[in-house]
């Protein structure tokens, strides 16, 4: 039996919302901070801090966000967004994309990757330290830059800046290489300096992704379909009978 075609446009329409919603939704994590870190920037702790994130271990947590604190032990919930995935629509989701944009992520995302790399050389400059890479990350993620920056970092926010020169396009194409990357956004988002965790970045998290996340999304969205079909359909021969 056929569909009436205003039936099948309201089944389309809410079959595409059930492979919206789980499609574009992002996945919250739980994080610990269980208190030790790397390296020092003045009286703040810097480099990688030590955590767990769904209850497990990790490589640790690196902050870019120089306005909130959090304390040893503290937990929250964050929304993880994978590097590789972020664009101009989504960006503004994470704490800070509204203000340096892509271009900006992938700045701090290269300081990122040395620090979980021990990269000590970027751009002609040498014997780069933990505390310069996460000064200088905050340096870029806050209005006007934060003070005690020695010339190390000042250097480095240039060199990297430089690097992708304000170009969403260059910004994306290596944005695209970071699947190991992910943006830790605390949740809800209240905004900066407002007393919520810090935004935090990680690497290889241990999130549902592939071909596994791939077909619980397609078993929800032809689930979500079936059932939409079956009931339309069943509505249909009630009032035949009628």
């Amino acid at each position: 039996m056929k569909i009436p075609a205003r039936a099948f446009v309201t089944v389309l329409g809410l079959s595409v919302f059930c492979f919206g919603v789980p499609a574009f939704g992002q996945a919250v994590v739980s994080v610990d901070f269980t208190g030790g870190y790397t390296a020092t920037f003045e009286d703040f702790g810097a480099g990688i801090y030590s955590a767990t994130i769904n209850g497990a271990s990790s490589p640790g947590i690196i902050c870019d966000d120089f306005k909130d604190e959090v304390t040893s032990g503290e937990k929250w919930n964050a929304n993880a967004y994978q590097a590789s995935s972020l664009t101009s629509s989504n960006i503004g989701e994470t704490l800070f994309g509204n203000s340096i944009g892509l271009t900006g992520y992938a700045e701090v995302a290269t300081l990122v990757s040395m620090m979980f790399g021990n990269g000590t050389s970027y751009g002609g400059i040498n014997g780069i330290t933990q505390s310069d890479l996460s000064s200088a990350i905050w340096d870029i993620t806050t209005p006007g830059g934060i003070s005690g920056l020695n010339g190390k970092a000042k250097h480095l926010v240039k060199a990297v800046e430089w690097a992708f020169n304000g170009s969403n396009s260059k910004a994306t194409a290596y944005l695209d290489t970071l699947t190991n990357l992910w943006i830790l956004t605390p949740d809800p988002k209240s905004g900066v300096g407002s007393g919520e965790p810090q935004e935090m970045w990680t690497e290889r998290l241990n999130v549902p992704e592939g071909g596994s996340a791939l077909m619980y999304l397609l078993l929800a969205g032809f689930t979500c379909f079936g059932a939409m079909f079956f009931k339309n359909r069943s509505q249909i021969r009630n009032r035949e009978t009628v």
